[in-house]
């Protein structure tokens, strides 16, 4: 598939939003990239790729600089189980591959619906320690949504949220394990999809720098207003990426496509070789 100039400008602003709205209120840089970049023309494994490749500089240098926060003992559990799941998530994006696009836009986006209203709907006091059942359901899930759509995220954070830890603790756990799935990922998106997302994980390293001055900006941002104000308006925003991701294939088809000039009122195709 080769790409257009559309594709690729539009792929940089969506990663450079998305890195905003991620320094803004820590989340959803995914969320918000992956149905956007497929209402843009890309595949769903060529989305996942570049959102992925993309986060690379961020998710490292986030685990170094709180390397003094991450405990060990609270990692390696829910590092495992989430590689574990993610081939399964991976296997089942590639059985996906050949269904009809407009589909797949509208399956990302109830995905995208469900986890904002879960995010929304979900409030669990601290604790000091969870039933181990959650840190199952939660890395699992994590790990089979990342590798099917690209938005492991939201079972982690609800996660982290239930516990009483400090806010350094919970994105240096946060960084730390998303780092862990990106080379494993990478790899298998590239043994199966090959040359599919060859160009767009070159094109999501390429947006690094993006990722990174938005970021940046989105720290700045996340300063001067109160959290809860932004989560807000980040929430309104991918419910409508979601629900756009949903209509949007049905508005294309109640809408008809003019497939050529037309002959006069009759609406007929205009004769070749007319002088």
């Amino acid at each position: 598939m080769e790409l257009t100039v559309f594709q690729y400008v539009a792929a940089g602003l969506i990663l450079f939003a998305g890195s905003v709205l991620q320094g803004t209120v820590g989340f959803a840089s995914g969320l918000f990239g992956v149905p956007l970049l497929l209402m843009s023309g890309f595949t769903l494994p060529q989305s996942v790729t570049m959102v992925l490749l993309a986060a690379v500089v961020q998710t490292v240098a986030g685990s170094y600089q709180l390397r003094r926060e991450i405990v060990l003992r609270e990692v390696w559990r829910p590092s495992l189980i989430r590689l574990a799941a993610l081939p399964l998530g991976i296997g089942t994006l590639w059985l996906f591959r050949s269904l009809d696009q407009q589909l797949v836009k509208q399956l990302v986006g109830i995905v995208l619906l469900l986890i904002v209203v879960v995010q929304g709907l979900w409030r669990v006091g601290p604790k000091d320690t969870l039933h181990p059942a959650w840190e199952w359901i939660a890395f699992a899930s994590s790990g089979y949504m990342l590798g099917l759509c690209g938005m492991g995220g939201p079972p982690m954070a609800l996660w982290v949220m239930a516990h009483d830890w400090t806010t350094a603790r919970s994105r240096a756990f946060l960084f730390f394990v998303l780092m862990t799935g990106m080379l494993p990922q990478s790899l298998l998106l590239l043994w199966l999809f090959g040359g599919e997302v060859m160009e767009a994980g070159v094109l999501g390293l390429l947006g690094i720098p993006l990722v990174t001055a938005g970021t940046v900006l989105g720290l700045y941002l996340g300063q001067g207003l109160p959290r809860a104000r932004w989560r807000g308006v980040t929430y309104l925003v991918l419910t409508l990426i979601a629900l756009s991701a949903i209509v949007s294939p049905f508005w294309q088809r109640l809408v008809p496509r003019n497939n050529g000039p037309s002959d006069g009122a009759s609406g007929a195709p205009a004769a070749a070789g007319r002088g």
